[in-house]
């Protein structure tokens, strides 16, 4: 896990979408698409949820954690 792909999820999770959160980070769709894969195979979880172009998680970003 590096510091990148922690960056890559958390704007995707805040955006919920890929290319604008690739855009934001300036490294392509792809790449993000990729590092946030490998992010997610290490963890042995799915973080989105993927529609199209668009993405949802299984958790509030902005909750940190909490439920309610």
């Amino acid at each position: 896990m590096t510091l990148n792909q922690l960056g890559y999820f958390y704007q995707a999770a805040v955006l919920q979408h890929f290319n604008q959160a690739a855009e934001k980070m300036n490294i392509s769709e792809p790449s993000l698409s990729r590092s946030i894969s490998a992010l997610e195979d290490e963890l042995g979880v799915t973080l989105f949820e993927k529609r199209g172009r668009k993405v949802s998680g299984c958790f509030d970003v902005y909750s940190n954690g909490k439920k309610g």
